[in-house]
């Protein structure tokens, strides 16, 4: 082996150069320096970078860094193209799936990039599992009166009042980097929490099942203690006039090993996906309407996520004249307001912001105001705001299938992609992701990059 001359002995070059110090480190870079630096890189670089030194290993798992890495990609995302996953092939009808793939799309063209695949089996809470999720039958993405009627042996009727698939079908909820998945198979209590960026997957402890199996989840970062929750509301028992029921609320930090109940709601919830928005989770909810009592009125109900207590939220205007099978309900985030989805035509929508806020600037609460219309060529089943540009643009995913872009300046609505006949999906540089003929469905979400852990933060 050839030693190097005038350094004091006979050292091996190769054990010499794994002594050498960080390039960083040797250029007397400071350290607040180097955070800087690291917080403006990728999630996936941040996480390369911690072999560089044990010192740059513990920077990047502060706490502290992982909430400044948070609250840069957030603010940058204010400012930049949007960044947005779509979730391919996520809860098909008939078929089984034991796989997760997540796919960058920056918002326009026709190619989106494999960012991460993930699978799952039931007894595994880790992004490398060897398994497939046990998948007992067909996912269940319609619900309609037949499989309400068999899902409490003919207790409820084609009468019922309780009409699933006029409200929001379950959408893939964000927070802080993750991302909550719920089954659409009937009675599953699976829910999954991911984080793509860091390639974590956790499958959450088993909630209390719902008895129509239809399961209603919130998502939200606990501002008193940086902790991610899940909020889940379940059905307890209801006859099929909906006017003897109870209804149940649970929590679950990330991290714990079980459910924790807290006050019930006080009325029916019927969306089974909220956001939460300044400290609040909204649901859409059946109202007892007298004489009968029957719960025929829609409402609404706001979850203080500091208290765990449950109040009455003003209803926008337009819903004071419908009856609850007639709500096309879904309800989202725009700008941080609360947006309720209101379609009163088969090819128009119309988009609601209210403030969340316990009281608004001028006093007397939140108020609900008509943000603006959206009129498509042709008519749809489901249309769902998912983000709000930079420049002004909406981007709504039509029917699971086909993104649009609506400019709120000009009032013109733009066609992006087709996510079935016309997006390439890559799972890498080089190829593409074929898929089989049937009937898929794909989710696309608003997202912005963390090194939020899925298990305990």
């Amino acid at each position: 082996m050839m030693n190097h001359p005038g350094h004091g002995g006979d050292v091996p070059v190769a054990k010499r150069r794994r002594c050498v110090e960080p390039a960083g480190a040797a250029a007397g870079i400071p350290e607040d320096v180097v955070e800087q630096i690291l917080l403006r890189l990728p999630v996936k670089s941040i996480l390369r970078f911690r072999s560089v030194s044990k010192s740059w290993r513990a920077m990047v798992a502060d706490p502290r860094f992982v909430r400044l890495q948070l609250h840069h990609s957030t603010t940058a995302t204010r400012r930049r193209p949007p960044s947005m996953l779509i979730l391919s092939d996520w809860n098909m009808p008939q078929e089984q799936m034991g796989t997760i793939c997540f796919f960058r799309y920056p918002g326009h063209g026709v190619a989106a990039v494999l960012a991460h695949e993930m699978t799952w089996s039931s007894t595994v809470a880790a992004a490398d599992g060897d398994g497939a999720a046990d998948w007992d039958g067909a996912a269940d993405w319609d619900i309609d009166d037949d499989n309400l009627e068999d899902a409490v042996d003919g207790d409820v009727d084609d009468d019922s009042n309780i009409d699933y698939e006029a409200i929001d079908r379950g959408l893939p909820l964000h927070c802080n980097g993750l991302v909550l998945l719920r089954s659409m198979e009937k009675y599953s209590t699976m829910l999954l929490v991911c984080n793509p960026a860091t390639k974590e997957l956790a499958e959450l402890p088993a909630c209390t099942p719902d008895y129509f199996g239809v399961q209603a989840v919130g998502f939200y970062a606990d501002q008193s203690t940086g902790k991610t929750k899940v909020v889940h509301c379940f059905i307890r028992h209801c006859d099929k006039t909906c006017t003897d029921y109870s209804i149940g609320c649970e929590v679950l930090s990330l991290g714990s090993p079980v459910w924790r109940p807290v006050a019930d709601p006080p009325y029916l919830v019927m969306n089974k996906t909220s956001p939460c928005i300044l400290g609040g989770i909204y649901w859409i909810a059946g109202l007892p309407s007298p004489p009968t009592g029957s719960c025929t009125t829609p409402g609404m109900l706001r979850f203080d996520v500091c208290s765990e207590e449950f109040a009455s939220f003003p209803s926008p205007p337009f819903m004071e004249r419908q009856e609850l099978g007639d709500v096309y309900g879904v309800l989202t985030e725009l700008a941080g307001k609360l947006c309720y989805v209101h379609a009163p035509a088969d090819d128009k929508v119309e988009l609601w912001t209210a403030s969340a806020a316990a009281n608004d600037e001028g006093g007397g609460g939140p108020r609900w105001s008509l943000h603006c219309t959206v009129v498509l060529s042709h008519s749809f089943d489901t249309i769902l705001p998912f983000t709000y540009d930079y420049q002004g643009g909406i981007f709504f995913n039509v029917d699971c299938a086909t993104i649009y872009r609506y400019d709120v300046e000009r009032r013109v609505v733009e066609r992006v992609v087709d996510m079935l006949e016309e997006m390439t999906y890559f799972i890498s540089s080089r190829y593409k992701l074929y898929r089989r003929d049937g009937e898929w469905r794909h989710h696309v979400i608003q997202y912005s990059e963390s090194l939020v852990s899925v298990q305990a933060n």
